[in-house]
């Protein structure tokens, strides 16, 4: 006797599974991890007020925040589910700017070496300028993972509260500056030269 229900045809199967794979469901981006990722931009000006008036403390807590807010943005983004490629991007260019910022303006108030954090400054903005040339490669706005590249923003935050404690600053400024010289050079050649991940030869 023969069933009553119609084959399934496994291309179809396939098609529909590649189809939910292709199109993710869309997020806001007014969204609660973004919004914790934009608030980082709060501390900046208390810091400025800490450093102008000589507080240390004050400014080492304003960069603590900052910093603690970068580590929440993520749980947020879990907890809500509103994980995004733009919220990966806003995260990245909020760490460069924020980061930065600090960076200079510590130097600006002759609390840590000017010469390395110039030459910081400039390799983050060589490293923008590639990640920009990466997009044009993929062919869509993507966050480009660097392992290394994460560990060193990770650790240019304890490089702002260094610099803000007063703490073996010379040292640790011009250790940093060859370790960023080294992954920069790293990333330039998986960005620029080596095949992009999924891409059809």
């Amino acid at each position: 006797m023969a069933s009553r229900s119609a084959p399934t045809d496994p291309s179809r199967r396939e098609g529909s599974a590649a189809r939910a794979r292709v199109s993710p469901r869309a997020v806001s981006r007014l969204n609660p991890a973004n919004a914790v990722t934009a608030s980082r931009f709060l501390c900046l000006p208390p810091l400025v007020w800490a450093l102008e008036h000589g507080y240390q403390q004050w400014a080492t807590l304003f960069v603590l925040i900052c910093g603690l807010l970068d580590k929440v943005d993520g749980l947020v983004a879990k907890i809500f589910d509103c994980r995004s490629v733009f919220g990966e991007l806003f995260d990245a260019i909020t760490d460069g700017i924020c980061y930065g910022f600090c960076l200079i303006l510590l130097a600006a108030y002759g609390w840590v070496p000017a010469i390395p954090v110039a030459g910081m400054i400039l390799l983050g903005l060589a490293n923008s300028g590639l990640r920009a040339i990466y997009v044009k490669r993929v062919g869509k706005a993507t966050n480009y993972k660097s392992y290394a590249m994460e560990r060193l923003v990770a650790y240019t935050a304890y490089l702002v509260g260094f610099g803000t404690l007063r703490f073996e600053v010379d040292f640790f400024y011009w250790l940093y500056l060859p370790l960023m010289v080294i992954v920069v050079l790293h990333d330039a050649k998986r960005m620029l030269i080596d095949a992009v991940p999924g891409a059809t030869a």
